[in-house]
């Protein structure tokens, strides 16, 4: 009895590793990305520079190295 379970076991996964070769030997499917129809179109910016949190209406000047400075802060 447990020499037949055996030979069924051997049999089950040579079956099953044939159809892992075979699907090896497959090409792959690639998905297709399609652009979509709609362009974003971002205006040449005007104005002042300012930080990228900060509101449109708000004024900043730029001191360089990422630094940032409110027109209404004065001057030091």
């Amino acid at each position: 009895m447990t020499l037949t379970k055996l030979i069924i076991a051997a049999a089950a996964l040579s079956f099953a590793a044939t159809g892992a070769a075979d699907a090896a030997g497959q090409p792959k499917r690639h998905k297709v990305a399609r652009a979509s129809a709609i362009v974003a179109y971002l205006p040449a910016y005007a104005g002042t520079p300012r930080p990228p949190w900060a509101a449109p209406w708000e004024c900043y000047t730029d001191e360089g190295y990422g630094r940032f400075r409110s027109c209404s802060a004065g001057r030091r």
